[in-house]
């Protein structure tokens, strides 16, 4: 074998791991994007949560969001759970503490502070339809945040965000 085999393979040595390298990168770009586009960094299926139940109380939520981004808890009430007229929500007030409400629709006839907890009172039509209540907020701070909303009449339901920086 000649020098300039030699130094061939080994020009060729380094070629081949350079593009394992690269070949590598293109794959964790390829997973990164697709996680992306999957809602693994918030707005997309991967993202999207639902807990409770359709025949009494459930809220929608997204598990994953950015910090200070346009949120929204969407909770569904079943008619059942009206008591005079009124429906009573209840948020830990780790949540409540961690958000930057920005609206509320329907607007709360009242709202009230407990020991732990921050209870809304909303007045809703009667009819056979769920009612839904949308709040709107951005969050306040990074992390995971993690808390219960209740309804009386209905089990409590935990909701469960991590929030990027």
């Amino acid at each position: 074998m000649t020098r300039m085999d030699e130094d061939y393979d080994k020009v060729m040595r380094h070629h081949h791991a350079a593009w394992r390298v690269e070949r590598f990168a293109w794959f964790v770009i390829a997973v990164v994007l697709a996680a992306t586009l999957a809602g693994a960094f918030g707005d997309g299926p991967l993202s999207q949560a639902r807990v409770g139940s359709g025949r009494t109380f459930s809220v929608e939520y997204d598990r994953l969001l950015r910090s200070s981004a346009p949120a929204l808890l969407r909770f569904h009430v079943h008619p059942s759970l009206r008591r005079d007229g009124v429906v009573r929500l209840r948020m830990d007030r780790a949540l409540v503490e961690r958000m930057e409400m920005e609206s509320i629709v329907p607007e709360p006839l009242s709202q009230a502070s407990g020991t732990g907890f921050t209870e809304f009172v909303f007045a809703v039509a009667p009819g056979a339809a769920p009612a839904s209540i949308d709040l709107r907020y951005r969050p306040a701070t990074f992390g995971r945040f993690r808390g219960e909303v209740s309804i009386a009449g209905a089990d409590a339901l935990v909701i469960d965000q991590f929030v990027y920086p």
